[in-house]
C-alpha cells in the first residue's frame, strides 16, 4: 500500500511477538502464526482468479524471510522447541523408527492414533512399482477409498483430544497427506480432469504450508502453473512460477525451469519487459552447467506437450538439443527428435501464430558455436524433413473392417497429443506414430479418461481407415481418421513414475 511504514501479514505479527516471548510463549505463538500462515495462502490461492496476488504473496514471502532472518540473528534462543521435537518424535513413529521413551510418553496416544497414515506412502510406492498404469481410474478410485478411510480413522482418534495434541498430529501426518495430495493431482491430470487436478494440488499447496515445507510448496506451485498455462490463464501461470522461483532460491534448487515458464507465460501475457528479466536469468543458469540443463529444458518441454501446448514444448526442446550437441549428448539426441517431431505434428496453425515472437525471446537462452550450430541446423533439416513426410494425407485408407496391424505395427504404441471432445461427448482422439504420423481415432461413445502423454494400445480388434475432412486437418494436422471396430479393445497406458517425488 506504499505507506510511511513497514507492514506485514498476520502470521508474521505473530511470529514476530513469539520471538519477544518467553520459552512457553514462544511454542503457543509460532504454532498460531503457521495455523494464520496457512490461512493466509488458502485465502490468497481461492482469489487467485479474482484479484493479482502477486504483490501480497511476495509480500508474506519477504516478510517471513526477514524473520527468519531475524530468528537465526537471536543468539539465546539457538534450542529446539519443545513442540518441534514432539512433531520429529511422532514423524518418526509413523515411519517406525526408534523414538526416546520419554518423548512417547509425552506424546500419549498420538503414535497409535496417527500410524494408519503410514498406509498413504505404502499405497503410493505400490502405485508407481511397475512404473506404469493401464488403468488410472481405477489407481485414482482406490487413492481416494484409502485416503477417505485414514482420514475418519484419524479423525476418530483425534476427536476427543484437545487442540494442541491434535495440532501436533496434523503437522506430523501433514507430509504423508501432502504427497497423497499431490499424487490425486497427477492421476486426475493423467485422466484428462484438470479442473480437478488443480483442486488436489491447490490442497497440496495448502498442506505444504502448514508443515512450511518450501520445497513441497515450491513444486505444487510448479504444477499449478502448468494447469494455468494449459488453460491459457497467462497472468496466473506466471505468478505462480515466479513464486515458485522464489522459493526455489531459499532452498537453493535450480531455478530454470520456473523461470523459462515465467517468461514464457509473461511474453504471451504481454509483459515483454519482464519475460525478458526472466529469460536474461535463465541464460546464466544454462551456461552454467549446459548438461543439467539439458535434463530440466527436456523434462520441462515434456510437461507442456503433457498439456497440450506443443507449440511452446518446441521452443524449449530447440534449446534443449543445443544443450545436448555442445555437450556431446548424444544419448539425448534421438530422443529429443523424435519428442520435436511429435510436437510438430501436433502443432496447429492457431498456435504457431499465437506464441509469435516467442523464437526471438527463447533464443537468448542459448548461444551456439559455429559448430554446434551447424550439427544443430542439420539435425533440425531432419526432423523438419520427416515431419513433412509425416503431414501428407495416408497412402491408403479402406471402408472395410480390417486388421490393426495393416496400419499400425504389432505391439507398437501411439502417443495421445489431444483429445477433442464435442457438445455430444464424442471424441476425436489425436495421436502420433513414429512412422505414421498424427491419425485420429474416432470413438462416438467418448468416455475417455486419459491424456496427452499418455499412449494407446489397440488389442486384436479390427479398424477402419478414413481421409480427414479439410477442416479437421487444418485443425489437428492429422494424416487419417480411424474408427476401431472393438473400443473395449483400446487401452490407455500413463507412466506413473512422477506420482512420487524424489523427496519420498
Amino acid at each position: 500500500m506504499n505507506l510511511n511504514f513497514e507492514t506485514c501479514p498476520p502470521s508474521t505479527f505473530l511470529q514476530r511477538l513469539a520471538d519477544s516471548g518467553d520459552a512457553g510463549q514462544r511454542t503457543r505463538m509460532r504454532s498460531l502464526s503457521r495455523r494464520v500462515r496457512a490461512a493466509e495462502m488458502r485465502y490468497a490461492i481461492s482469489r487467485a482468479g479474482q484479484y493479482d496476488i502477486q504483490a501480497k504473496l511476495t509480500w508474506m514471502v519477504d516478510s517471513l524471510l526477514s524473520s527468519r532472518i531475524a530468528l537465526a540473528e537471536d543468539v539465546e534462543d539457538t534450542s529446539e522447541p519443545d513442540e518441534s521435537k514432539l512433531i520429529a518424535g511422532l514423524i518418526r513413529s509413523i515411519r517406525g523408527e526408534r523414538v526416546k521413551k520419554s518423548t512417547l510418553n509425552k506424546l500419549g496416544s498420538l503414535p497409535e492414533i496417527c500410524a494408519p497414515v503410514s498406509k498413504l506412502d505404502e499405497h503410493l510406492s505400490n502405485l508407481s512399482s511397475d512404473g506404469s498404469s493401464d488403468d488410472i481410474k481405477t489407481a485414482y478410485d482406490s487413492t481416494i477409498e484409502l485416503m477417505s478411510e485414514v482420514l475418519e480413522t484419524t479423525g476418530i482418534g483425534l476427536a476427543p483430544l484437545d487442540e494442541e495434541l491434535a495440532e501436533l498430529a496434523h503437522r506430523a501426518m501433514s507430509g504423508n497427506l501432502y504427497r497423497m495430495e499431490s499424487a490425486l493431482g497427477i492421476l486426475a491430470k493423467m485422466s484428462g480432469n484438470l479442473k480437478l487436478s488443480r483442486l488436489h494440488l491447490s490442497r497440496a499447496l495448502s498442506i505444504a504450508t502448514l508443515i512450511d515445507d518450501i520445497g513441497a510448496e515450491m513444486r505444487a506451485m510448479h504444477q499449478l502453473g502448468l494447469l494455468a498455462l494449459g488453460a491459457k490463464n497467462w497472468n496466473r501461470a506466471a505468478m505462480l512460477f515466479e513464486t515458485a522461483d522464489r522459493q526455489s532460491q531459499i532452498i537453493g534448487a535450480n531455478r530454470l525451469g520456473h523461470l523459462v515458464l515465467a517468461g514464457i507465460s509473461r511474453h504471451i501475457d504481454g509483459d515483454e519487459e519482464l519475460a525478458k528479466a526472466h529469460i536474461n536469468s535463465a541464460r546464466s543458469i544454462v551456461s552454467d552447467d549446459k548438461s543439467e540443463a539439458t535434463d530440466i529444458l527436456t523434462s520441462t518441454g515434456n510437461s507442456l506437450l503433457a498439456i497440450d501446448c506443443p507449440g511452446l514444448a518446441i521452443e524449449l526442446l530447440d534449446e534443449a538439443m543445443e544443450c545436448a550437441i555442445e555437450e556431446g549428448r548424444n544419448d539425448k539426441l534421438e530422443m529429443l527428435a523424435e519428442m520435436l517431431l511429435l510436437a510438430n505434428t501436433a502443432m496447429s496453425e492457431k498456435e504457431q501464430i499465437q506464441y509469435k515472437g516467442l523464437r526471438a525471446l527463447i533464443d537468448r537462452l542459448n548461444a551456439l558455436s559455429d559448430d554446434a550450430s551447424k550439427e544443430f541446423k542439420t539435425q533440425i533439416s531432419q526432423i523438419d524433413k520427416k515431419a513433412e513426410q509425416l503431414s501428407k494425407p495416408l497412402d491408403q485408407t479402406w471402408n472395410e473392417w480390417q486388421s490393426a496391424t495393416k496400419l499400425i505395427p504389432k505391439d507398437s504404441q501411439l502417443t495421445i497429443v489431444r483429445i477433442d471432445e464435442d457438445e455430444s461427448g464424442r471424441v476425436l482422439l489425436v495421436s502420433h506414430h513414429s512412422e505414421i504420423g498424427a491419425i485420429g481415432l474416432w470413438l462416438p461413445e467418448g468416455g475417455v479418461e486419459a491424456a496427452p502423454g499418455s499412449t494407446i494400445e489397440i488389442h486384436e480388434s479390427r479398424i477402419k481407415v478414413a481421409p480427414p475432412t479439410d477442416i479437421l486437418r487444418d485443425i489437428h494436422n492429422i494424416r487419417g481418421i480411424v474408427a476401431v471396430e472393438n473400443p473395449e479393445a483400446i487401452s490407455f497406458i500413463a507412466k506413473t513414475d512422477e506420482i512420487i517425488e524424489e523427496e519420498l
